[in-house]
């Protein structure tokens, strides 16, 4: 059953264009400064003067076939209401939602963004156009809007990236100046080590392609931890700041907000690379004992060797051992039995004369000139568990004198402070 806020004439709230303009701060952590803002808008009930979601103005607008005249008079009021931020923050940068499945309808050619800014006055270079790229069928004719806004110059912003629909393929054909990172990939992102690496390889590809990245929906600190750790540029989300009217806005409480924030930053950052130290230092001391072990071994024992010493450790998944060619000289060893059939089609534990000789790990230890004695990986699913972990590996010589690698695989959830 609807609620009178959601029962409304959309026409009515056309003919009377009654909209409200909401802006939601956008954050540089590292510059200490709100950057800009979103703009958003909220439909005023003709009646009850309650405000109406944008979602269920455009679900209606659909089968009235007005969409375009809405996407007109939202940004209208943004753009409006916009004017007068920026005569006080002449710097702010505005990101500005675009329905962008009006392409479809032939509007590339109409001028009309382009015509509103400038009968405001606003710098076109003052606006992100914010896309939702998987929203338009026409992907020559979104080219082609893209290219003559960006002409003006405008900045082109793709919306929702990481989300189900989002067509990552599109980004080289787009060329966008931003990404803004899907709320749903940052949502618990500190719990979650399968978002982490997403949010990493967005981050990567956006810094290479020359593009900055915004995490959407902040809702905690520590998802806004985790993410500026990964490389965010900007922020925005509830940790921050609500959407609110552009008279409600305290920037005062916002910079609060920040420099709070960047306390507890540098608070974690320095506590994280204490007990990285710390771990890497018990780990160390963990494979060296084992390598001692191994030392008195020769390749004939490596196996019984290994199954005796590893159930002292829980944190360890599995030991093998390779050769200076890289080639696994003996059976992958796990601490726990039950860890070898988990997804077994798919993960299984290398097997004795596998050649692991194209792994970075290997490389690291026998580059040219650059030998070492130790190497730690980044986090990775391993192809023996399907788990996240790490791999500590030790070069040592066993008791024929044949240099051996040691490979220590740690499952991730003991060891987080590795990523």
């Amino acid at each position: 059953m609807m609620n009178e806020s959601q029962v409304f004439n959309l026409q009515q709230i056309l003919d009377g264009e009654l909209l409200v303009a909401h802006f939601q701060p956008i954050i540089s952590v590292r510059k200490k400064a709100i950057i800009g803002y979103e703009g958003l808008t909220r439909g005023l009930h003709p009646v009850t003067h309650k405000l109406i979601p944008p979602k269920a103005l455009f679900n209606q607008a659909v089968p009235m076939g007005v969409v375009l005249e809405l996407d007109r008079l939202c940004r209208k009021t943004v753009l409006e209401n916009f004017r007068d931020i920026q005569k006080n923050e002449p710097d702010a940068i505005l990101s500005l939602n675009f329905e962008a499945s009006v392409i479809d309808q032939g509007v590339v050619g109409s001028g009309s963004l382009i015509q509103q800014v400038q009968s405001l006055g606003i710098s076109p270079q003052s606006i992100a156009i914010e896309i939702i790229e998987s929203n338009v069928e026409d992907i020559e004719a979104l080219q082609k809007f893209i290219s003559t806004y960006r002409q003006y110059g405008f900045l082109i912003a793709l919306d929702d990236v990481g989300a189900g629909h989002s067509n990552l393929n599109r980004i080289p054909l787009l060329k966008p100046d931003i990404l803004k990172i899907d709320q749903y990939l940052v949502h618990d992102i500190d719990k979650d080590f399968y978002k982490q690496e997403i949010f990493k390889s967005l981050v990567n590809l956006a810094h290479q392609i020359g593009a900055l990245i915004v995490s959407e929906g902040i809702e905690t600190e520590a998802e806004a931890l985790f993410v500026t750790e990964l490389g965010v540029d900007m922020m925005q989300g509830y940790y921050f700041y609500k959407p609110q009217p552009k008279e409600e806005i305290k920037n005062r409480v916002v910079s609060y907000q920040v420099r709070d924030f960047q306390a507890q930053l540098k608070k974690a950052l320095f506590e994280k690379l204490k007990i990285k130290d710390e771990n890497f230092k018990k780990y160390e001391t963990m494979t060296g004992k084992i390598q001692l072990e191994l030392t008195r071994s020769t390749i004939y024992n490596f196996d019984a060797k290994l199954l005796e010493v590893i159930h002292g450790y829980p944190s360890v998944e599995c030991l093998y051992v390779l050769d200076q060619e890289g080639v696994q000289v003996s059976d992958t060893i796990f601490a726990n039995a039950g860890l070898r059939t988990k997804n077994r089609l798919i993960f299984r534990p290398a097997e004795k004369n596998t050649d692991h000789s194209m792994k970075n790990f290997y490389y690291m230890l026998f580059n040219a000139g650059q030998r070492r004695s130790t190497f730690v990986t980044e986090p990775y699913i391993s192809l023996a568990t399907g788990n996240p972990c790490v791999t500590f590996c030790r070069v040592f010589t066993d008791g024929e004198g044949e240099t051996r690698v040691l490979c220590v695989d740690i499952n991730h959830e003991h060891l987080r402070l590795f990523s």
